[in-house]
């Protein structure tokens, strides 16, 4: 096994974010979460979370061609099985997300060092701002070391301003709360408005700004959730 050199493979296609847990470094609720969906989890040593930040796996799929249904998922998901196949001795594993097991994301990625709270209700990490994203997470048979990287301090500690908190057109956001996650979706939902695909907040955010998304991947990922905020209104 060489995890290092499968870490540095995914990296140099865009998926530089890369943490492995023990079972036991869990949330608490997940592994009988997990169990009730039917996932063996006995069966695995370690959880691996695979992420992007920045810009890099956008213009390698850009490069290639956007295609299929979901390009960023099957790109995510097959260099996730790449790297098992290559790197880990093709062991035993079990792709978790994207799937259809609800994965407490954010909870997995404060353990993994990947980020802070922050205003607008994304995690915000010590590099790359808000400019980074989840994009596997999968159970393995490996024992290979754990890896966590460092929190670092959270970059809204240090700014007073809270330019994402002022720019919300609909002052949705608050430095001390959770989004307002109705009034966000109510306004991006209605006709002609500005944040159906993008969100000024989170650009108006200067931590990690050399790592913003372009207007190309800004529109892509924005197009999706309004995509599923569409169809849960519609099946409520």
């Amino acid at each position: 096994m060489s995890v290092e050199r499968g870490r540095q493979m995914l990296s140099a296609q865009g998926l530089n974010l890369f943490a492995v847990l023990g079972m036991d470094m869990l949330p608490e609720a997940l592994l009988p979460e997990l169990e009730k969906a039917g996932v063996a989890t006995g069966d695995y040593s370690r959880l691996i979370m695979i992420g992007h930040g920045g810009n890099l796996m956008w213009r390698h799929l850009s490069e290639h061609g956007l295609q299929g249904d979901d390009p960023v998922d099957d790109y995510s998901v097959r260099l996730a099985r790449r790297f098992v196949a290559e790197f880990l001795d093709d062991c035993d594993c079990h792709v978790l997300y994207p799937g259809k097991v609800q994965v407490p994301l954010q909870k997995l990625g404060t353990v993994a060092g990947w980020h802070h709270a922050s205003p607008l209700g994304l995690g915000v990490n010590a590099e790359y701002g808000p400019w980074f994203g989840y994009r596997v997470v999968l159970l393995v048979q490996a024992e290979i070391p754990v890896s966590v990287d460092p929190a670092g301090p959270s970059p809204c500690d240090s700014c007073a301003d809270k330019p994402c908190v002022r720019t919300c057109p609909v002052d949705a956001l608050s430095p001390a709360a959770m989004p307002d996650v109705a009034v966000c979706v109510d306004h991006r939902m209605s006709n002609g408005s500005e944040c159906a695909y993008t969100c000024l907040a989170r650009h108006a955010c200067p931590a990690g700004s050399p790592h913003r998304y372009g207007e190309e991947q800004t529109r892509y990922f924005y197009g999706r959730s309004l995509e599923s905020i569409r169809a849960w209104l519609t099946n409520t």
